[in-house]
């Protein structure tokens, strides 16, 4: 008898709990987040793209890399450097609406056509963090950077968080390309 009561009020309890719990949760996730390249972040580089619509004015938005690259560099051996390297031509070229440098990172043309949809001249980009550099366990050089940002869509005039997660490799000739941006 005591099981027959106990089972359904802790059903009941956990439920309610469940409930309540979301409420907790923080609004902006990014505030949470640090700026330390080895942080653990496998959860986070789960999500394609975190975006929140923000309204802005396009005169108080500034497209710029606003990443130290080089304190990233720091945790790196001297081999996986040149990856940061590739990642600052890359957001280089979304600052600076450079269609041909954007395109040049890509492994092949098939997934530079397929990333394309990053790159657009109604977007500007503001790149201000990196959040993780791991590598890959599954596939031998190659590292996951996640970087945070914002993103102004020009035609709409708002502007979202961002965050990317580059997949970088190093392929026989020891150079790096990118081999997606998720």
């Amino acid at each position: 008898m005591l099981k027959a009561i106990a089972m359904p009020t802790l059903l009941a309890s956990l439920i309610f709990l469940t409930a309540c719990g979301g409420d907790s949760l923080p609004k902006d996730e990014s505030s949470t987040s640090t700026n330390t390249p080895n942080q653990n972040t496998t959860s986070d580089t789960t999500r394609s793209q975190d975006t929140v619509a923000k309204s802005s004015s396009n005169t108080s938005f500034k497209a710029e890399l606003a990443i130290d690259l080089e304190s990233a560099k720091d945790p790196l051996t001297e081999n996986e450097r040149p990856a940061l390297d590739l990642l600052e031509q890359n957001l280089t070229a979304l600052v600076q609406h450079d269609h041909k440098l954007y395109r040049s990172g890509f492994v092949d043309e098939k997934l530079a056509d397929a990333m394309d949809f990053y790159y657009g001249e109604q977007f500007q980009y503001k790149f201000s963090s990196i959040v993780s550099i791991e590598e890959n366990a599954s596939i031998k050089n190659q590292m996951h950077i996640t970087v945070l940002g914002e993103r102004l869509d020009t035609t709409t005039n708002s502007v979202e968080d961002i965050k990317m997660m580059y997949a970088v490799r190093q392929n026989e000739q020891e150079d790096w390309d990118i081999y997606t941006i998720d």
